[in-house]
């Protein structure tokens, strides 16, 4: 049974940002690129769930809009602090970002043994598209029956104008020893084949 950590007790960025200081204990950085109806998110970013803000800037490449909020905190205690479940981040910043893009995809990692990736979000064609994508360029990926759903209409990831995004749980593996590059640009392939909404 996972140990009870401070960050449970938070049900909203408020409670969060009531207890640490931005700056000093974590940082929120954004890339509006107005040209963009897709979004890339690390909401766990830094510290918190390691290397998932370099995966998210290197799928948000040049043109995408960008979000990280990332963990600061020097002391080891980052994801015991700071980590904001999914269904309960509402950062105004990451909001107002989102509220204009059909497409978010959220990058997050998780640290049991398991695939290269966990697929959830409510957008099942781009799921699907990047699973594809995934596997033909050597990713392992799981799309049904792991922890990590991300089906909530609260969760981050669905939150943009369509509802409906995308959870990239990354393992550890990929993240400390995979090639991230190679993962982010099957990612951003797979965003490149869809069709644009009207």
């Amino acid at each position: 049974m996972r140990k009870p950590v401070l960050s449970d007790v938070f049900l909203c960025y408020d409670d969060l940002a009531a207890r640490y200081t931005e700056g000093i204990d974590y940082a929120v950085q954004i890339l509006r690129r107005e040209q963009s109806r897709v979004a890339i998110l690390a909401p766990q970013g830094g510290r918190i769930e390691g290397r998932t803000s370099e995966v998210a800037r290197l799928i948000a490449g040049d043109e995408h809009r960008l979000y990280l909020f990332e963990g600061l905190r020097t002391g080891g205690d980052n994801f015991d602090c700071l980590h904001l479940a999914s269904h309960r981040f509402d950062e105004p910043r990451a909001l107002d970002l989102i509220a204009a893009c059909d497409t978010v995809v959220a990058v997050h990692g998780y640290a049991a043994r398991g695939p290269d990736v966990l697929l959830g979000g409510l957008h099942e064609p781009l799921k699907l598209q990047i699973a594809e994508s995934l596997a033909a360029n050597g990713f392992t990926c799981e799309l049904e029956g792991h922890r990590y759903p991300g089906r909530d209409p609260r969760n981050i990831c669905n939150r943009g104008r369509s509802g409906q995004g995308v959870q990239l749980e990354l393992s550890d593996g990929l993240r400390k020893a995979g090639d991230r590059t190679a993962f982010a640009e099957a990612v951003r392939g797979a965003l490149a084949a869809m069709p644009i909404a009207s």
